[in-house]
């Protein structure tokens, strides 16, 4: 629970960049084509692939990127991983990349997928949501998890999967309503962000890591799976 509550707490209120912040995703769409190719580059070096969803508006994502580039810890990266970023707009992009790997969708910006390029495996997946807080974690942790490889495959059972995959299309519904909504905050003068946006993302924030920690806890599950009330972009 306190996992849920410190997630929430941080994605609602830290996860929009200012106005200032560098262009780092702004441009980076490769195609499911060019994927591929660095996949198969990876696979050649005896690396493993390292894709980095996320956005210029979000705080977190911003903060990962300035701690890859860090020289050494970049120059220590690039012995390991084929590092791609990938920009997903205002929640408009993204799940293309994931569901070629395998998965639904994504649950937050950043999220880090590292795959095996020799079996596709996504080999992290139990720990996306961690670094959707990047801006909270030190270059010690950074180093320990990417550099120490000290990340987490789920392997979920074929109920866990329709279950994921049931609930991945609300969060995707979720994200074609609070886009727009986050879009137009980001691109206006408003100091204060609008309460119709606010409603939106909270609630979003609340549902999309419920769902994530609940396919993550219940990834050997066969039966008894949650359910969830309607939500607000839901109703008629």
């Amino acid at each position: 629970m306190y996992r849920f509550f410190v997630i929430l707490f941080l994605t609602v209120w830290c996860t929009t960049a200012s106005a200032e912040a560098t262009k780092a995703f702004d441009g980076h769409t490769p195609s499911i084509a060019e994927i591929k190719q660095l996949q198969q580059q990876a696979k050649a070096e005896g690396k493993k692939l390292l894709l980095i969803l996320g956005a210029d508006w979000c705080h977190d994502s911003q903060a990962l990127i300035k701690q890859f580039e860090s020289p050494a810890f970049a120059k220590q990266l690039e012995q390991t991983y084929v590092v791609q970023r990938y920009d997903v707009g205002y929640l408009t992009r993204g799940e293309a990349i994931t569901q070629h790997f395998g998965e639904p969708t994504y649950y937050g910006t950043p999220t880090v997928m590292i795959i095996d390029p020799t079996t596709d495996q996504v080999l992290n997946k139990a720990d996306w949501q961690h670094w959707t807080n990047a801006a909270s974690h030190s270059a010690t942790e950074f180093e320990d998890y990417f550099l120490g490889e000290n990340y987490r495959p789920l392997a979920p059972t074929a109920a866990n999967r329709s279950f994921e995959t049931q609930q991945a299309k609300r969060v995707q519904a979720g994200y074609a309503v609070a886009g727009p909504l986050l879009e137009a905050y980001k691109e206006s003068a408003a100091e204060r962000p609008p309460a119709e946006f606010m409603q939106v993302w909270s609630e979003l924030a609340r549902f999309r890591n419920q769902v994530f920690n609940d396919v993550v806890d219940l990834h050997a599950a066969t039966d008894q799976f949650p359910s969830y009330p309607p939500l607000s972009w839901e109703k008629e």
